[in-house]
């Protein structure tokens, strides 16, 4: 049996939320209804400012080699790994039909030449016979039409010169690739480096670049420098510079960090992120293409600067602010100019005094516990 009155339901809440507040006010820190919060006065302290990211190392520069001709590989002189010099051979395509080509664009050639030097003779016939019908006609033993039969007689064996000239050209032009494809049967490191990847082997047919866009044959990098490629946000783009200093960690090398500086930055962004190329400084120590790398961009750097916890800011009505104890420990709200951030601390460049006590915490007080004249108790000591 139920002995407890029957409350209505808005009288039933009221009463809920009277006693949420009680207990509240009993339970709330401090004494004297004083909140309980730690302060700290703004320090002279060293900021850098930093940009986090992370990538894979690979070469500065590493060039892809892909045949210029077709064919079927027929001999390999390196293998992936291999140190090699500009100039040196690395494979070569079966050249079979490229000898064949140059033996008939030869012997075309050939052809050509003797048509050539045939019409040159009928030419200079032509012009002799033109000659004579002329100085006959002025002598009255020809007539006109003689005469202007030797004179079309002669156009047309220029016109028949010309068009040899022409032929034989074309058949030196023909020669001329016939025996630069028959070049490109033989593929030659283009630098000095290492050959990072081979991608065919002996008897495997490949497409030349006439073809489509080829069959990449291998790739040489050079090892000498190597690069971390990252990529950054837009909020964070803006920050970084060329030249900018950068701190590099290598999971293969563990407790160690390396350097380097920023040497080109993306003009457009891919899926809202914007690419970062970092060269990293000559070292000792090996780097190897794929190894990941976790870089750390330094943008700026502020000396012996006012800074106060990072926790300690935030914005109210688009101002940045922050809570200072005041007379009587009442609570102040301060509007304050920010600069650099580290992870933990902020740069205040103006709004703040070096004898200020900066509410630091807890951090549910800072956004929604204290009210401008709130009476505050203070955990930390003034320094």
């Amino acid at each position: 049996m139920n002995f407890l009155p029957q409350i209505p339901w808005k009288k039933k809440r009221w009463l809920l939320a009277t006693a949420a507040l009680l207990l509240l006010l009993l339970l709330r820190p401090g004494k004297a209804g004083r909140l309980e919060v730690t302060v700290e006065q703004p320090l002279r302290t060293t900021l850098i400012e930093s940009v986090p990211a992370s990538g894979l190392i690979r070469p500065v520069v590493e060039v892809k080699i892909t045949p210029d001709v077709s064919g079927e590989i027929v001999d390999i002189y390196a293998k992936e790994g291999d140190q090699v010099r500009a100039g040196d051979l690395i494979l070569r395509i079966r050249q079979d039909l490229y000898l064949s080509q140059v033996d008939r664009a030869s012997a075309s050639l050939g052809t050509l030449r003797a048509q050539y030097t045939r019409q040159r003779a009928e030419a200079h016939q032509a012009r002799i016979n033109c000659e004579r019908a002329q100085l006959l006609f002025e002598q009255s033993a020809v007539s006109t039409a003689e005469l202007q039969r030797a004179k079309t007689e002669l156009e047309i064996a220029q016109s028949s010169l010309k068009a040899a000239e022409f032929a034989v050209r074309s058949g030196e032009a023909q020669l001329k690739e016939a025996r630069e494809n028959l070049l490109k049967t033989s593929l030659y490191a283009p630098i000095d480096g290492i050959i990072s990847h081979m991608e065919v082997e002996k008897g495997e047919r490949v497409v030349g670049t006439s073809q489509m866009s080829g069959t990449e044959l291998f790739r040489i990098a050079d090892f000498s420098r190597m690069e971390v490629t990252v990529e950054v946000g837009e909020s964070d783009v803006v920050r970084i510079e060329t030249g900018d200093s950068v701190r590099v960690e290598i999971d293969a090398y563990p407790r160690r960090s390396f350097r380097g500086k920023v040497v080109q930055i993306a003009n457009s962004a891919k899926v809202a992120n914007f690419g970062v190329r970092i060269e990293l400084l000559p070292d000792s120590l090996k780097f190897l293409p794929g190894m990941s790398a976790a870089v750390t961009i330094l943008t700026d750097r502020r000396d012996s600067c006012m800074s106060v916890p990072v926790g300690a800011v935030f914005t109210r009505n688009r101002e940045t602010c922050v809570w200072v104890a005041g007379p009587g420990d009442a609570a102040r709200l301060r509007s304050v100019a920010t600069g650099i951030q580290e992870r933990d601390r902020i740069e205040i460049r103006e709004g703040l005094s070096e004898t200020d006590q900066v509410v630091t915490g807890p951090p549910e007080a800072i956004s929604l516990g204290i009210s401008e004249g709130r009476k505050l108790k203070l955990s930390a000591k003034r320094h």
